[in-house]
């Protein structure tokens, strides 16, 4: 079954090393802010942990290798995996260690409008009124 990847406002597309590694539906719960706002709460609760930025910046960075090298070998990936390789994407954008750029960050994209289909004139007349 095929998850719906596009929610009221859109998807966000998050890349590390210019591998796409998850795709996510944007609404007005889960917008951009929420998404920020998650990178900055694995920092505070990893200090509070006791762990200083240093530490926590290796396992950002390895985690999200792990993502991407699983991603490039085509390896399952986990949601729960997914889950915290988006946090710590957001949290070294957060940190502005990583710019949001066409090899690491996100890309929303809008929602899709649908095209109106337009009707021919001729295909309105009926066959009876010739």
């Amino acid at each position: 079954m095929k998850k719906n990847r596009e929610g009221k406002n859109g998807s966000i597309s998050l890349f590390f090393k210019g591998t796409l590694f998850a795709m996510y539906p944007l609404s007005d719960e889960y917008n951009l802010d929420y998404y920020y706002d998650t990178g900055e709460d694995i920092i505070r609760k990893s200090k509070d942990m006791g762990y200083n930025i240093k530490q926590q910046l290796i396992v950002y960075y390895g985690f999200l290798n792990k993502i991407e090298r699983r991603k490039r070998e085509k390896l399952p990936i986990y949601a729960s995996d997914l889950d915290k390789a988006t946090h710590a994407l957001f949290a070294l954008l957060r940190l502005r260690l990583i710019k949001n750029d066409d090899l690491n960050g996100y890309l929303i994209m809008p929602k899709r409008k649908k095209k109106k289909r337009k009707v021919n004139q001729a295909s309105k007349i009926h066959l009876c009124q010739l």
